[in-house]
C-alpha cells in the first residue's frame, strides 16, 4: 500500500510539473503576441456602403490578424456619422486610423482632420486628395498618370476602333505617399527623419499641405478646365461625343478629369479629330448621377466615361441595351463590383483603369510610425 501511495504522489509531481511548463510556454507565447503589437490598436474608418472599400477592408484584417495586432473597426456613411465615429475612435485611443479611397470618408476629411491631429492619431489613406483635405497621409496611385491612361483607352475605342470586350484594364504600380506637412509637425514627427523611415516602402514621397487644390501646373493648360467644350483639332472632319461623369468635387478625381480632358485635346491635334466633352459632376447624389448619364443616353454620345466606382456601375447599368462603350477610372476593384469579368478579358462594353490599392504597403507605413 506504501509503494503504491509513493507511485500516486511520484504521478502527481510530474504531472504538476507538466502543467506547470505547459502554464509557462502559454504565457511566454502570450508575451510573444503582446510584445509583438504591444498595445497598440489600430482603427479602420470606412463607409460600408462604398463598394471601394470592401476589398482593402478585408485585406487589412487578414494582414493584422496574421500579425497578432489589434484592430477596430469604425463606420459612417454621412459626414455626422464618420465624425461620431472619429470621436469613439480617439476615446478608445487607437494608434492610428486607416482609410481606403473610400469617397465618404473623403468627403469627411475637412471636418475631422483637426481633432485627429489634436489626439495624435496618425490618419493613413488611400489617396492623396484626403492630404490635401488634412489626413496626415494619403498612399496610392499617380492620378495625373491615370488620367492620362484613361485618355489613351478613351482614344483606342473612338480612333483605333478597339473593343472595350477585349480591352484590358489597366493598373498602376502604388507607391507614392503624400504627407501633409503641417499634420506631420502636430503629431510630433519630424518629417526628413518619417521621409528616411518611408523610403524602402515608396517610390516617391511628396510633401503638401491642407488646402482646396494641388499646385500641379494641370490648371495652366487651357484643356484641363472642369467644364464641357471641344477638345483636339479645330477643323476636324470626325468629331467624337464624350460623356463625361465625375462622382464628388474631390482633388485626386479632378486631377483625373484634367488629365484626360489634356491628353484627348493632344491625341485629337495629332489625329485630326475633335473630341466634343459633355462634363458633369453629380456630387455623390445618385438621382443626379442617373439624371446625367440619361442625358448622355438621349444624347447618343459615342462614349461615356465614369470616374469611381458608383459612376460607373450606374452606366453600366445604363447602357446595357444602348451598349454605348464606357471607359471608367479610378474604381479599385472592377472584378469584385462585376464591371468586368477579369482585367485581362472585361468582356462586355466597359473596361477603364484602376486604382488598386496595395494594402500591405501602407500598412508597413503605419507600422513603421507606430512601432507595432
Amino acid at each position: 500500500m506504501k509503494k503504491s501511495s509513493k507511485i500516486l504522489a511520484v504521478i502527481l509531481v510530474i504531472a504538476m510539473a507538466v502543467s506547470l511548463a505547459a502554464c509557462s510556454n502559454k504565457k511566454e507565447s502570450a508575451d510573444k503576441s503582446s510584445s509583438a503589437s504591444g498595445d497598440k490598436t489600430i482603427g479602420l474608418l470606412y463607409d460600408p456602403g462604398q463598394d471601394a472599400s470592401t476589398t482593402a477592408i478585408k485585406e487589412a484584417k487578414a494582414f493584422l490578424d496574421e500579425k497578432g495586432i489589434k484592430y477596430k473597426e469604425y463606420t459612417g456613411t454621412t459626414v455626422d456619422e464618420v465624425s461620431l465615429a472619429v470621436d469613439s475612435a480617439i476615446a478608445d485611443k487607437v494608434s492610428a486610423l486607416f482609410t481606403p479611397s473610400d469617397n465618404t470618408i473623403m468627403t469627411a476629411e475637412l471636418s475631422i482632420y483637426e481633432k485627429l491631429a489634436e489626439a495624435k492619431i496618425p490618419h493613413f489613406t488611400g489617396a492623396d486628395s484626403f492630404a490635401l483635405n488634412g489626413a496626415y497621409l494619403g498612399y496610392g496611385v499617380d492620378y495625373i498618370n491615370l488620367g492620362t491612361e484613361t485618355a489613351n483607352m478613351i482614344a483606342d475605342v473612338l480612333v483605333n476602333g478597339k473593343d472595350t470586350a477585349s480591352l484590358a484594364v489597366k493598373q498602376f504600380d502604388n507607391g507614392t505617399a503624400t504627407i501633409n506637412k503641417e499634420i506631420c509637425e502636430k503629431m510630433g514627427y519630424n518629417f526628413d527623419e518619417i521621409s528616411e523611415k518611408y523610403k524602402p516602402y515608396c517610390q516617391k514621397i511628396n510633401e503638401i499641405k491642407t488646402g482646396e487644390a494641388f499646385d500641379d501646373g494641370l490648371s495652366s493648360n487651357p484643356a484641363s478646365a472642369l467644364e464641357s467644350g471641344k477638345l483636339g483639332a479645330a477643323n476636324a472632319e470626325k468629331s467624337f461625343k464624350v460623356g463625361i461623369c465625375n462622382y464628388v468635387d474631390d482633388a485626386s478625381l479632378n486631377q483625373i478629369v484634367s488629365s484626360i480632358k489634356i491628353q484627348l485635346d493632344k491625341i485629337g491635334k495629332e489625329n485630326g479629330v475633335a473630341f466634343e466633352i459633355d462634363y458633369d459632376n453629380c456630387n455623390a447624389d445618385s438621382n443626379v448621377m442617373n439624371q446625367i448619364i440619361a442625358g448622355f443616353n438621349a444624347d447618343k454620345v459615342d462614349l461615356m466615361v465614369g470616374i469611381a466606382t458608383p459612376v460607373a456601375m450606374a452606366m453600366q447599368s445604363a447602357t446595357e441595351e444602348s451598349k454605348i462603350p464606357v471607359i471608367f477610372a479610378a474604381v479599385s476593384d472592377p472584378v469584385s463590383t462585376q464591371l468586368v469579368a477579369s482585367l485581362e478579358a472585361p468582356g462586355k462594353n466597359i473596361t477603364g483603369t484602376s486604382d488598386y490599392l496595395d494594402t500591405k504597403a501602407i500598412f508597413n507605413l503605419i507600422l513603421e510610425t507606430i512601432g507595432a
